[in-house]
């Protein structure tokens, strides 16, 4: 497969994961066209056999790095190797539902032009719907979040509504709805996008490297969408809800990106409209 024929570029990092990735790799097997789409698996740094799980997959292309270098990092190994005209990111605790789903995101960025991001429909392990979209947060969003006590301040309980959007009725809504941005769990653009921002910020090694990434999609005069035509389950784990060392690099990445934008608030689409 020449790489002008290549449609859809699926970038899966991996760290010391192998029954997750194992699962999310073959739940992909029987749902993609291999003539045209691919595979493409990050691992930094894994010694749990992952390696020798995915050498049993050929249509899987591997690129282990010595090390965990964090999740933006490791993305951008997977988009700077990616050959399809569109790249979409996939955590490894997913399992993919949807069969074909190059066919869906080439008609989908071809009626939509103005499409930055997209976040398909992400599913919790009793498929119900998982919150995947959020609102550009204000500066105190993310201590809020792990601080339960400051959520009896009336002016804290409302922003953290607001961020994950508890006001939106998802299932009356518009398909595909415009929101801020969707999680990296999985985001779906353009590899021409992708070049343009020079894939994710590699300063943040864990989150918010997705919120930033649609934050300079919006700069580019993108609109960001999610969409319910693709389905992924996501058993989810919050790693960075408690304070933490995971949690204190996940702090330290989100005053970067303020400090990069001058605030993101103000691109939410609350002040557009």
């Amino acid at each position: 497969m020449s790489e002008a024929d290549v449609r859809l570029s699926i970038v899966i990092i991996t760290w010391n994961e192998k029954d997750n990735l194992q699962r999310c790799l073959l739940s992909l097997m029987d749902k993609l066209d291999f003539e045209r789409d691919e595979v493409i698996v990050v691992d930094n740094g894994s010694r749990d056999g992952s390696a020798e799980f995915v050498a049993t997959l050929p249509q899987v292309r591997y690129f282990p790095l010595d090390s965990n270098y964090g999740v933006g990092p490791a993305r951008n190994r997977g988009l700077f190797l990616a050959r399809g005209r569109y790249c979409m990111t996939l955590d490894n605790d997913t399992i993919f539902l949807t069969a074909d789903p190059g066919s869906i995101v080439d008609e989908f960025f071809q009626t939509h032009p103005d499409a930055g991001v997209v976040g398909f429909e992400l599913l919790n392990v009793d498929r119900t719907r998982q919150d995947s979209t959020r609102r550009f947060p204000r500066f105190f969003q993310p201590i809020a979040a792990r601080i339960p006590a400051t959520r009896k301040l009336g002016f804290v309980q409302r922003e953290l509504d607001r961020h994950l959007m508890v006001d939106t009725a998802f299932d009356d809504a518009d398909d595909p709805l415009e929101v801020d941005y969707v999680l990296g769990a999985n985001q779906t653009f353009t590899k021409k996008v992708a070049a343009l921002l020079m894939g994710y910020d590699d300063r943040i090694f864990f989150g918010p490297e997705d919120a930033e990434f649609c934050v300079r999609t919006r700069k580019l005069g993108l609109r960001n969408y999610y969409c319910r035509r693709i389905s992924v389950v996501h058993d989810y784990k919050r790693r960075t809800r408690k304070f933490s060392r995971l949690a204190l690099r996940h702090l330290a990445g989100f005053a970067y990106m303020l400090r990069k934008h001058g605030g993101v608030y103000r691109y939410t689409l609350d002040e557009r409209r």
